[in-house]
């Protein structure tokens, strides 16, 4: 473990890198005409979805996600309406693509009832094909969720759940407003392998109010008995000044940094134990499942839904903030329903903001995603896909990685760089010396997370 002097100096906040530059950087000036060039590259290929469903009906004090807390019952079957003409807007362009993956993210995707869910499928079959092997995943809450649901989703081809835990300490859940029993998530992991869904993923989050390397062994040991194919364990990200619902969580009540250190590292060790492959950053997967099999072959990529094996397709993302990455084209939805809603009202497609990749921008996004993904780095490899010598193009920052060196973060060897198994908790910070953008002010507000 590295001593408390050196975790000082990456007590600070940095981005996750689903993307390079990273949103914070898009800004207003994207033009449309742009986008539609890049979305006719899509038209009779195939391409990634994603679906941001805003709503939830309980407000979790932790989270920094783009959300409407609401119990009102239309609030899903208008925002559906807004989504059709959304869809239909994308539809006239790349009408008859393929969806090798689609994802429901949020907010809560379980805040639709199964009829709304139906529609909602329906709209996406009205204009694309989803094939036969095709991943379908969906986010869910297990305290919203019901057996005659989960069924329900199945036969709407959703293959792939995720399943929001968070932690199964019953006062780090008092302090988070997050009242979820293990006996929730238990029978909707039971209830989804029924059905036929046999990939499941959990979500944890370290760093919480009240959690120690105690509480966290006993919510990863009941976690682990309900066997999951993947479980990720993200760095919670505190910043009250900017998410009025953490203001409500007591700072003091908040564990140091060395103790986040010392959760994850035991988490780590733990999970390679009963198994599970280490993948990127906070990921961990059993060795068949195909995100371990994509971060051995090193086909494993990193956009905005995450870690993916499907991070050669392009990804459209549709709803409030979603953010989309077609052809070297970046833009965001309006994050404000208002805006959101205005926009399509008026026939237009609902982005507020965006960038287009420069050749230098795609030479610093390979290298960070290699890092990112897989914690290694040759620059023959880069050299090859990118048309240029990073060695030369990248100098100073390749000469800034000795500071790394000197304290067993980062490796040399012959074709490039490596991130050392210790060095994986500060992976975030690797990837830093490569962005261009890191200093400069941001057109977007920081919703970044501890970067160890």
């Amino acid at each position: 473990m590295f001593t408390p002097e050196i975790l000082s100096r990456f007590d600070l906040n940095g981005p996750r890198y689903t993307s390079y530059p990273t949103a914070d950087r898009l800004h207003g000036a994207i033009a449309r005409d742009r986008v539609f060039e890049a979305l006719n590259g899509v038209a009779g290929g195939a391409f990634s979805l994603y679906v941001h469903i805003p709503f939830c009906r309980s407000l979790c004090y932790y989270c920094a996600c783009n959300k409407i807390v609401t119990k009102q019952p239309d609030a899903a079957s208008r925002f559906l309406t807004l989504l059709e003409r959304e869809i239909d807007l994308l539809g006239e362009r790349i009408g008859g693509a393929r969806l090798p993956q689609m994802a429901l993210g949020g907010g809560t995707p379980n805040f639709l009832t199964i009829d709304e869910q139906r529609r909602l499928i329906g709209l996406v079959d009205r204009y694309f094909v989803r094939p036969l092997d095709r991943e379908q995943s969906i986010e869910l809450d297990p305290r919203f969720l019901s057996e005659d649901d989960v069924r329900a989703l199945a036969e709407l081809g959703y293959n792939r759940v995720s399943f929001g835990v968070q932690d199964f300490d019953r006062d780090v859940q008092r302090l988070i407003h997050r009242h979820q029993s293990f006996a929730q998530t238990a029978n909707a992991c039971r209830w989804a392998r029924e059905a036929g869904i046999t990939a499941i993923s959990f979500d944890f989050v370290y760093g919480l109010p009240l959690q120690s390397r105690a509480t966290l062994a006993t919510t990863l040991e009941r976690a682990l008995s309900l066997e999951p194919d993947r479980i990720a364990i993200f760095n919670y990200a505190h910043i009250p000044e900017r998410f009025k619902a953490q203001r409500r969580i007591p700072a003091e009540s908040l564990p140091s940094i060395e103790l986040r250190t010392e959760m994850f590292l035991y988490a780590s060790e733990r999970l390679a134990d009963a198994g599970y492959v280490a993948i990127g950053l906070d990921h961990f997967a059993k060795p068949g499942d195909s995100l371990a099999r994509a971060a051995a072959d090193g086909s494993l990529r990193r956009n905005f839904q995450g870690y993916s094996t499907h991070g050669g397709l392009d990804l459209v993302g549709i709803g409030p903030s979603a953010i989309s990455d077609v052809g070297g084209v970046l833009w965001q939805n309006a994050p404000q329903m208002d805006v959101y809603a205005e926009r399509l009202e008026a026939g237009e497609l609902p982005l507020v903001r965006g960038r287009i990749r420069s050749a230098e921008d795609r030479l610093r996004a390979d290298v960070i995603e290699r890092i990112m993904c897989h914690g290694k780095v040759d620059w023959a490899q880069i050299e090859a896909r990118q048309g240029c010598d990073p060695r030369v193009a990248l100098a100073s920052e390749i000469e800034s990685l000795a500071a790394f060196a000197a304290i067993g973060v980062v490796s040399y060897d012959d074709d490039g760089f490596r991130v050392t198994p210790q060095g994986r908790l500060l992976l975030r910070a690797v990837a830093m010396v490569f962005d261009a953008y890191r200093n400069m002010p941001r057109e977007a507000p920081i919703t970044y997370s501890r970067i160890a």
